[in-house]
C-alpha cells in the first residue's frame, strides 16, 4: 500500500504525457504510485506511458470521468490525486497533499492552475477560473478543478467515483457529494500547470463558458459531449 495513487487518464496524448509523467516522477514526497489509464490510444501514448507509469491499463471508457473510474479500481494508495495528461504539478503538490490530508476532516482537494506559457492575458484568465471555482465551493456549485483532484479512496468508493454520465462538471458534482462526508479544500497557495491548447483551439469565452454550464449541467446527468482538444 502507499500513500498516493495517482491516476492519468489518457487517449491520443503523446504531445503532453511524457512532460506530465516526468513531473510526477519528480515529486518531493516519494511513496507513491502512477496509474495511466488509456482510453485506446492510436499513438506513442501508451509507449511513452509504460516508460514512466507503474500500472498502464489498456480498455475503453464512456467519458474522462469513467476512465478515471477504471483508473482508480486499480489503486492500491490511501489517496487518489487525479491529474490530466496535460497537467504539470508543482515539485511538491503530493507534499502538500500530504499535509493536507491529515486533517481527518479533510475528504479532498484541490488546487489553482495556471498556464504553462507566460502570457499575460491567459494568467489573468486563469485566476479568474480560480477565484470563481474556489467561491463555487461556498455556493454548492462545485469547488475543484478536474485535472488535479485529492480524494480519500474510502469516501471515493463510498460515492461510488465520478458519475460516467457526466462529460462536464464532472468533478463538481463529486465534490457536491463528498461534501456530505467532510469538507472539500481548495489550495490558493499550489498550482499546477495547465497546457492551453483548448485557449487555442477555442478562445477564451467559449473555454469559459463550457465550463461554466458543464457545472450547472452537473446537476443532472448530462450527456453533454466535451470535444477532444489533441
Amino acid at each position: 500500500m502507499v500513500t498516493f495513487s495517482i491516476i492519468v487518464p489518457t487517449f491520443n496524448e503523446e504531445k503532453t504525457i511524457e512532460k506530465t509523467l516526468i513531473a510526477l516522477r519528480n515529486q518531493t514526497f516519494e511513496d507513491f504510485e502512477i496509474i495511466v489509464k488509456d482510453g485506446g490510444s492510436t499513438d506513442r501514448t501508451v509507449e511513452l506511458a509504460k516508460k514512466y507509469a507503474d500500472k498502464v491499463v489498456c480498455k475503453s471508457d464512456s467519458s474522462v470521468a469513467d476512465a478515471r473510474n477504471q483508473g482508480a479500481d486499480y489503486a492500491s494508495g490511501v489517496f487518489l490525486v487525479f491529474v490530466d495528461a496535460d497537467t504539470e504539478p508543482q515539485k511538491d503538490l503530493l507534499e502538500r497533499f500530504a499535509r493536507l490530508s491529515q486533517n481527518a476532516e479533510i475528504v479532498g482537494g484541490s488546487c489553482r492552475k495556471i498556464p504553462q506559457n507566460g502570457k499575460l492575458s491567459d494568467r489573468i484568465f486563469y485566476e479568474f477560473v480560480n477565484i470563481t471555482t474556489f467561491l463555487s465551493y461556498y455556493c454548492y456549485l462545485g469547488g475543484a478543478h478536474g485535472n488535479c483532484v485529492l480524494i480519500r479512496k474510502n469516501v471515493f468508493k463510498t460515492l461510488n467515483g465520478f458519475n460516467p454520465k457526466l462529460k462536464v462538471g464532472e468533478e463538481a458534482e463529486l465534490v457536491r457529494r463528498a461534501k456530505r462526508l467532510g469538507k472539500f479544500a481548495f489550495l490558493l497557495d499550489t498550482h499546477v500547470f495547465e497546457n492551453t491548447r483548448r485557449i487555442q483551439a477555442w478562445g477564451k469565452l467559449k473555454l469559459y463558458l463550457t465550463w461554466l454550464f458543464g457545472t450547472f449541467r452537473s446537476f443532472k446527468a448530462s450527456n453533454q459531449e466535451y470535444e477532444k482538444v489533441r
